[in-house]
C-alpha cells in the first residue's frame, strides 16, 4: 500500500521533533525560549557544483624541480626533439622499480608536456631488461609505517600522476622492451597506444601479497574493460604479450626492441598529417565520452565541440589547403624521432 505524504505532514513531524528536543534540553537545565528561531536564516558559505569531466582541465599545478633545459633527475631521462619527446625510465639495476626519485621525474616531465603544444608525440620507454618491476620493495616497508593520512596522500599522488599522463595533449606511445609488473602496468595503461616485444609478460600480483592494486585499478579497467581487469587483478595471471593484445592492454607486438624505431617512425608520419589542436581535442573528446551514457549534457558538449572546432584557425587553414590542393602548414613540419 502506498501512502501519500504532504508537506504539511512533514511540518508536523518537524514540530514534534522540535518539542521533544526542547523537553530533553529542559531536563538538562537548558531553557530554550519560544520563537528562538524566528527570523533566523542559514545561508551556506559554499555550494557543491556538479561539474562534468570536460569542464575541468587536468593540468598539473605545482612547481617542478627542473625542466628539459636543466634536467637533473638521474632515474628518469627527458629528451625533447622536433615535435616529439621521450620519457625514459633509467633505473635498470633495479628493473626500473618506481621510487620517489622516479616519480618526481615523471611528475616534472608531465608538467612540461602539458605546457608544450609544439610537442605532438610523447614516448614512454625504459632502459634495461624490464620495462618496470612495479613499486620499489623499500617503498612497501616505508608505506607500512605511514599513518592513514600519509598513506592516502601517497597513493593519491601516484594516481594523480597517471591521470595527468593519461590526459596529456600529446599522442602517447608506450614502448615495453621487457616485462611489466604492478604499477608498471598502470603506466602502460595510461598510454594511448602500447607496443611491446613478443617475449614480454604482464602481471599484477598484489592479491598474492594480501593487498589490492587500488592505485592502478581505474586505469586497467578503463583500458581493458571490467571482465579482463578482473582476470588481471584478481587472479594475478602472468599474461603473455599476445593475450595482453587480445585484452586491449597493448596494441602492437614486435619481434625485437630494434623494431621500435620503425614503429615510431610510422606513427610520426601519421600524426604529422593531423592538425595539432584538432588531434589533442579529439583525444580529450574520447576521454570525456568513454563509458558515459547518452544524455543531454553529453550531446550539448559534443555539439559544442564541433561548433567551436568548425570556426577554429586550424579548420580554416585545413579548408584553404583542400581548396588549394596543397598540404596544410602542420603537415610541412615532420615529426622527427630521436631513436
Amino acid at each position: 500500500m502506498t501512502l501519500a505524504v504532504s508537506s504539511a505532514d512533514w511540518a508536523q513531524v518537524e514540530e514534534q521533533l522540535q518539542k521533544k528536543e526542547i523537553e530533553l534540553l529542559s531536563k538538562e537545565g537548558i531553557n530554550v525560549p519560544e520563537g528562538h528561531l524566528d527570523g533566523y536564516k542559514y545561508t551556506p558559505q559554499s555550494r557543491v557544483v556538479d561539474k562534468q569531466s570536460w569542464e575541468v582541465m587536468p593540468t598539473p599545478n605545482y612547481t617542478p624541480k627542473c625542466t628539459s633545459q636543466n634536467w637533473t633527475h638521474a632515474d628518469v631521462n627527458f629528451e625533447v626533439g622536433e615535435g616529439i619527446a621521450y620519457i625514459t625510465l633509467n633505473r635498470p639495476h633495479a628493473n626500473n622499480a618506481l621510487n620517489d626519485s622516479m616519480l618526481q621525474g615523471l611528475h616534472d616531465a608531465c608538467f612540461e608536456l602539458h605546457r608544450r603544444p609544439d610537442i605532438r608525440i610523447a614516448v614512454l620507454r625504459a632502459e634495461g631488461k624490464m620495462f618496470c618491476a612495479g613499486g620499489d620493495p623499500k617503498s612497501f616497508q616505508e608505506a607500512a609505517a605511514l599513518s592513514n593520512n600519509a598513506s592516502l596522500k601517497e597513493s593519491v599522488s601516484f594516481m594523480r600522476l597517471l591521470y595527468y599522463f593519461q590526459c596529456l595533449p600529446q599522442f602517447t606511445l608506450g614502448l615495453a622492451q621487457g616485462s611489466a609488473m604492478g604499477t608498471g602496468l598502470g603506466l602502460l595503461a595510461a598510454c594511448d597506444t602500447v607496443c611491446t616485444v613478443s617475449g614480454a609478460r604482464f602481471v599484477v600480483s598484489d592479491v598474492k601479497l594480501g593487498t589490492v592494486p587500488a592505485s592502478i585499478a581505474p586505469f586497467i579497467a578503463g583500458k581493458v574493460g571490467p571482465a579482463h581487469a578482473k582476470r588481471i587483478l584478481c587472479t594475478a595471471e602472468n599474461v603473455s604479450a599476445p593475450l595482453a593484445k587480445q585484452m586491449g592492454l597493448i596494441t602492437d607486438i614486435v619481434d625485437d626492441e630494434l623494431d621500435f624505431a620503425k614503429h615510431i617512425e610510422g606513427i610520426c608520419e601519421k600524426v604529422t598529417l593531423c592538425a595539432p589542436q584538432a588531434s589533442a581535442r579529439s583525444k580529450r573528446l574520447v576521454q570525456n565520452v568513454s563509458a558515459r551514457p547518452l544524455s543531454m549534457k553529453l550531446l550539448a558538449y559534443t555539439g559544442g565541440e564541433l561548433a567551436s572546432v568548425r570556426i577554429s584557425e586550424e579548420a580554416v587553414k585545413g579548408m584553404v589547403a583542400v581548396q588549394a590542393k596543397t598540404k596544410p602548414s602542420w603537415a610541412e613540419k615532420p615529426i622527427k624521432p630521436l631513436y
